[in-house]
């Protein structure tokens, strides 16, 4: 690392510091979000975690670091400690925009997929096109043998979103697994064009 880049790195810990402390001045009651959001920048996670811990044992109504805090679970594959905070933020704030679509989704992980269905529905109910909901829908039904199901679904996705690449490649994973092996074959011809990221396709890097 060059002595610019050690000297940026600097100064931006001692401006996002200063931000934090003059931040926990004014508002002491958050100080375990900020310094919590401030460790996240830095990438130290576990210390993010303890102080969003904090924050909810400090203010039960903390609906933001109720949900940092399951995300972070979540993400770290702490599948049970996330579905006991995501349920807990549900309890204060059933109507929340992306909490519901987490929570089916740790269902979906701990492989409890009527819990997880019925959550991402709830999801929907939010927000109609939430296309991480309908992919995931689409998923399980797959992982269920509904293949007929999960085509409509990943369809509805790619209606939404033409290029979800989840959706691509699980449209021709089902047709091999109906034995349609041809339409399979043209789908995953389909998931490369769109996803590769070469010099003759570079336009796909973009997004």
């Amino acid at each position: 690392m060059t002595f610019k880049s050690k000297f940026k790195k600097a100064f931006f810990l001692f401006l996002a510091g200063s931000v934090i402390i003059i931040a926990s001045l004014y508002s002491f009651e958050n100080r375990h979000t900020f310094l919590a959001v401030f460790y996240q920048t830095i990438k130290l996670n576990d210390k993010a975690i303890t102080e969003f811990r904090k924050a909810v044992e400090m203010d039960q109504n903390n609906v933001y670091a109720y949900y940092q805090l399951g995300l972070m679970y979540k993400e770290n594959g702490n599948f049970n400690e996330s579905e006991d905070v995501l349920k807990k933020l549900l309890s204060i704030f059933p109507e929340h925009p992306y909490a519901n679509y987490d929570l089916g989704y740790v269902y979906r992980e701990k492989r409890k997929y009527d819990k997880a269905l019925k959550q991402y529905q709830k999801a929907l109910e939010i927000d109609p096109n939430n296309v991480y909901a309908i992919s995931d829908i689409g998923y399980i039904y797959k992982e269920l043998g509904r293949y007929e199901e999960a085509l409509l679904k990943y369809k509805k996705v790619l209606q939404i979103d033409p290029s979800h690449p989840y959706a691509l490649w699980d449209i021709g994973v089902v047709y091999e697994r109906m034995g349609m092996k041809g339409k399979a074959e043209e789908q995953f011809k389909q998931y490369h064009e769109i996803t590769d990221c070469s010099f003759r396709r570079f336009w796909n890097c973009l997004d």
